[in-house]
């Protein structure tokens, strides 16, 4: 299987190399990680892509499959910034000569890669062949005279089936600016690129440092989503102490304000939905009425509460009244804010 970043060299060019090191660790993390789920492995670096092996035809295609909707859903609202890749799956023989690998296959994907469209999943005859076809449905694309073989190559692409995926008990956290409405009606421009820029940068570094994921981002505001409670509160802080450091020195008037519930998420190609992620995005909407100009919170609901206990962040959290009455979609569900919020040196982290 060989993996390529589609549109790479123009879109690595405007980005830091702390940033694009950051981007491609991230990126070769998931292949090997899909690759190991499917009794695959990487074999050898290729330019911004990889070569990898697997025990099958069908547990390449599972982790190609996989690859590409987890790229989808990490990204979503992303626009052109969105990471894609191609990839192409053939069957045959390889050989190691001077720690380098060599064979027809290669010469075979290298010339199917250069067909292959962003997003995709083309599949040699050979590979079509050795599919499970129960499992992955494939289509052909036509035949094409390829440079270096004497006959037309029919090629394959997988159908890709798109299924919702439910993803149960995820910690979903919004984040949003207040006073930021204010800020971007008053202008100028360039101070609110700043905004913005500054925002994304602590945003996706507190989601890398916690393990979190950044399911999508409107304007000013954010929906991460964490594994497991301690690091989702950990994250939260985190964001607010970054943002608060960030403030006194660019002459930011804006706070930020968090909401964060446990649920159930889920997600259909690049699109999410469910009503828990309304209700995580309710309560920070509802929360930002309790907050001054100059304050930031933190506010969770009694879901994210029950699973805090045992830890230091559960005394913190002071039961708030969010008047139900404005907000249908929390009716029923306890709220809460976290005190003492710590800003200094030493963050309050127990992971």
């Amino acid at each position: 299987m060989k993996t390529d970043i589609s549109g790479s060299t123009s879109r690595f060019r405007e980005l830091l190399t702390a940033d694009l090191q950051a981007l491609l660790g991230e990126h070769r993390a998931l292949l090997a990680r899909r690759a190991a789920e499917h009794g695959g492995r990487i074999i050898k670096p290729a330019g911004d892509g990889y070569w990898l092996e697997f025990l099958s035809v069908t547990g390449a295609a599972k982790a190609a499959i996989a690859v590409q909707e987890d790229l989808q859903l990490t990204q979503v609202n992303r626009g052109h910034d969105r990471l894609s890749i191609r990839i192409v799956i053939a069957l045959g023989d390889i050989a190691v000569q001077d720690d380098d690998f060599i064979g027809d296959v290669f010469a075979l994907v290298t010339r199917v890669e250069a067909l292959t469209p962003p997003d995709e999943i083309y599949l040699t005859a050979g590979a079509r062949l050795a599919l499970t076809s129960a499992e992955i449905q494939t289509a052909l694309v036509e035949s094409f005279a390829l440079k270096g073989f004497v006959e037309p190559m029919p090629i394959y692409r997988i159908e890709q089936r798109h299924r919702t995926r439910v993803i149960p008990e995820i910690y979903i956290l919004f984040l949003d600016l207040h006073g930021f409405g204010k800020i971007m009606d008053a202008g100028p421009v360039a101070k609110i690129e700043r905004i913005l820029d500054m925002l994304d940068g602590v945003t996706y570094g507190t989601a890398q440092e916690f393990g979190g994921t950044v399911r999508f981002n409107l304007g000013d505001s954010y929906c991460i989503t964490f594994a497991d409670a301690a690091q989702a509160m950990a994250g939260a802080e985190r964001s607010i102490r970054k943002w608060e450091a960030i403030r006194p020195e660019e002459q930011f008037d804006c706070t930020i304000g968090i909401g964060l519930h446990r649920g159930t998420l889920y997600a259909f190609r690049s699109f999410l939905y469910g009503r828990d992620v309304w209700v995580a995005s309710q309560l920070q909407s509802a929360s930002s009425k309790l907050l001054t100009s100059e304050e930031n919170g933190i506010f969770v609901t009694d879901a994210v509460r029950s699973a805090l206990f045992g830890t230091p962040w559960h005394n913190r959290l002071q039961p708030v009244e969010l008047q139900p009455l404005l907000r249908p979609q929390l009716v029923g569900i306890g709220a809460y804010r976290l005190c003492e919020v710590a800003l200094d040196n030493e963050l309050h982290d127990p992971l």
